[in-house]
């Protein structure tokens, strides 16, 4: 018999891939060879995290990027189903001039940004910290990043503005678009009915028409290669790979359709509708119809968890496998909001120390922080490399928009 000990580092990883989180985690501590060779492989966190938690790790590294790696990112959605239990610290962060029920534009690559008077203020969820560059346009609708590139929705269009590393190729581009979302290394937009795909690792970048859809579009997704569709009219329009299409209804009675006002999707097996009292949720292993909900002033959809915002300024969990055929969904409270405020818009953004969740009213922002794990609160850092390609990036889609409005 071989001795653990002397099992080439490429075999023991092997059998450890094999294992699942908990075991993971209790290998970890073993002893500090076995610590440093499982930090150095985060990648066994991320097929665990896929394994287990398959939805919200997706959408927590989407909101987190690098500053949480897979591990941290694990920890934290495991600890999610004793939220409860831990003290949750509700504070004041900013506060707005104007009245606006779409102050925060969505956390992405742990960047919070916030729609004032003068354009768009970013900060470091981290540490909360304000990072010197801003956007010049209050009409500004959605910011996204990643290790490739910077996007901008404004209501004139659309900026995307690539690393810059070779200035002999086009690295940034403006088109129409009503809405897009960023995938890895491409671009998905659609404009009126027509939908379009820009390949971000092409030396020059440019659009390439998709599919003219044949109905109006509320929003798009992009999940395991398939580009996910959701109409007004309640279809869903799958498009694959082969740019074949697949069109089904959202299954519920029609006259119910006309009634849903907003959809948050991660594929066409995975997403909630709802308006006002209406709610309906649909995913791999639940599906759920509700008429006779709480008012829903505003909803975070974290795949196997979500938060929801009431007009009497409660933050509410409902978790999807709390749920019971024909009985009345059960709601755990997270927090309430100082009397005569409620959330218009609801984010979470997970960091190393736990969870923090984003509310936003019509006049200011209140953040929840929860330390799962106080002992890794953030430290002051460096600026790593991928922050710094951002800030250039955003500094220069900042003239660049400037000069639009010169």
């Amino acid at each position: 018999m071989i001795d653990i000990e002397c099992l080439p580092i490429e075999t023991f990883v092997d059998i450890l891939k094999q294992t699942d989180g908990i075991t993971l985690g209790k290998c970890r501590r073993v002893c500090k060879k076995w610590k440093d060779c499982i930090d150095g492989a985060d990648w066994l966190w991320h097929e665990i995290c896929k394994n287990e938690f398959k939805y919200s790790s997706k959408i927590a590294k989407e909101k987190s990027g690098s500053d949480c790696d897979w591990y941290h990112i694990y920890k934290n959605l495991k600890m999610w189903s004793n939220v409860t239990s831990f003290d949750k610290n509700v504070r004041e962060f900013y506060k707005f001039s104007l009245h606006d029920k779409n102050h925060a534009l969505g956390i992405n690559y742990n960047i919070l940004p916030l729609k004032d008077t003068r354009g768009v203020v970013m900060y470091d969820m981290s540490t909360l910290k304000y990072i010197p560059v801003s956007v010049p346009d209050k009409n500004c609708r959605k910011i996204a990043n990643n290790d490739y590139a910077t996007v901008i929705l404004l209501k004139s269009g659309l900026f995307i503005q690539k690393t810059i590393d070779n200035i002999t190729n086009m690295s940034e581009a403006f088109y129409k678009a009503d809405n897009f979302i960023l995938s890895g290394d491409t671009v998905y937009f659609f404009n009126n009915r027509d939908i379009y795909k820009c390949d971000l690792t092409l030396d020059n970048i440019s659009a390439k028409l998709i599919i003219h859809c044949d109905y109006d579009i509320k929003d798009i997704q992009y999940d395991n290669n398939v580009l996910h569709i959701f109409t007004d009219c309640g279809k869903i329009v799958n498009v694959f790979k082969d740019k074949s299409t697949q069109v089904k209804p959202i299954n519920c009675p029609p006259e119910w359709v006309k009634q849903i006002k907003y959809v948050q999707a991660i594929n066409d097996k995975n997403f909630v509708c709802y308006s006002r009292n209406l709610f309906k949720i649909e995913t791999d292993k639940y599906q759920h119809l509700y008429l006779d909900f709480p008012p829903i002033t505003a909803l975070f959809f974290y795949a196997d968890i979500v938060l929801i915002g009431t007009r009497n300024g409660e933050i509410l969990l409902y978790r999807l496998s709390s749920q019971k055929r024909a009985i009345k969904p059960i709601f755990e409270k997270l927090a309430v909001l100082p009397e005569g405020k409620f959330a218009a818009q609801l984010d979470v953004c997970e960091r190393k120390s736990g969870p923090v969740i984003v509310a936003a009213t019509f006049f200011e922002i209140y953040l929840m922080e929860i330390d799962f794990f106080p002992n890794d609160k953030e430290q002051k850092k460096s600026f790593p490399t991928n922050k710094l390609f951002m800030y250039k990036r955003l500094l220069r889609l900042r003239d660049r928009i400037a000069l639009n409005y010169s």
